[in-house]
């Protein structure tokens, strides 16, 4: 991987990361990205530019934009708690939970909440990519099974998605917050889902891990989100935008607003950025 970006570094792009979210941000519906999307990408890795994806899937996802585009900067998954260089297929940095103290937060989940599902998300020592699923429905409350779920997990936990009615969201992510907010953060990811990962994670710390220890020829990160999820990588990149459907508390995170997710977003950044460096020239 041209993690420093070598080949291409006279373009007028060089020094600059894009790292962006995936759904409702670069794409228009579930792996769609625009056709003015994807020719502006590649003009701006042409001219030297680093583009990389900060999305809470794993880098697998990236299959699903196959014959489109191509990252050339390591792919910060599961909502920044993995790393990941997907040219070798391997890992560069993790940040995982430990089990025990996550069992423990779930148990207090589905003793207090009827939430419809969760996700447990990890990656084994194999390096294969995998989740494990549980429904309380399917169980009887205190039966045992939760913690024969853990305790038959074969890997080790990035982060854990937990869905419920979303009258429930806000109301369950205040009440772990303050519960358990010194060892998890919880952001929603949609209305519906509620993400818990380790407190020193998320996509803000993995792109700014990237741009001090991986990509050293990068002087500007440039990042791009639509919900709170995204919210520590606008924060923590040098310039953070919010598409125009974000949520309103990642609109006034952001540095600027830029146009919607179906209307080009990402072109749309990548033409201002020429523009401003243009007018400096």
């Amino acid at each position: 991987m041209n993690l420093d970006n070598e080949k291409s570094s006279k373009g007028k792009f060089f020094g600059y990361l894009i790292c962006t979210d995936c759904d409702g941000t670069l794409t228009y519906d579930i792996g769609k990205v625009s056709e003015k999307n994807v020719r502006a990408i590649k003009y701006f890795q042409s001219e030297g530019g680093l583009f990389t994806l900060a999305t809470g899937r794993f880098p697998n996802h990236l299959e699903m934009f196959k014959g489109q585009f191509e990252i050339n900067a390591p792919m910060a998954s599961l909502n920044g708690t993995l790393l990941y260089d997907t040219k070798n297929n391997k890992p560069i940095k993790t940040w995982t939970v430990s089990s025990k103290k996550c069992l423990n937060m779930i148990k207090y989940i589905l003793e207090k909440y009827d939430i419809w599902e969760l996700w447990i998300n990890g990656v084994t020592s194999e390096g294969k990519f995998t989740g494990v699923g549980y429904k309380p429905s399917e169980h009887k409350k205190g039966d045992g099974s939760i913690d024969e779920t853990f305790n038959e997990m074969p890997f080790e936990i990035f982060k854990i998605v937990v869905m419920q009615p979303e009258n429930l969201t806000y109301i369950i992510q205040k009440d772990l917050k303050e519960k358990f907010g010194q060892e998890f953060r919880f952001d929603t990811s949609w209305a519906n889902g509620l993400e818990i990962q380790s407190i020193d994670s998320g996509k803000g710390v993995a792109v700014k891990y990237m741009k001090e220890n991986v990509c050293k020829n990068v002087h500007t990160t440039i990042g791009i989100g639509d919900y709170e999820n995204d919210l520590s990588l606008l924060e923590s990149s040098d310039i953070g935008y919010a598409v125009d459907n974000a949520i309103d508390s990642v609109k006034e995170a952001a540095d600027r607003i830029t146009v919607a997710n179906t209307n080009d977003a990402i072109a749309a950044i990548i033409e201002e950025l020429e523009n401003n460096i243009d007018a400096k020239q």
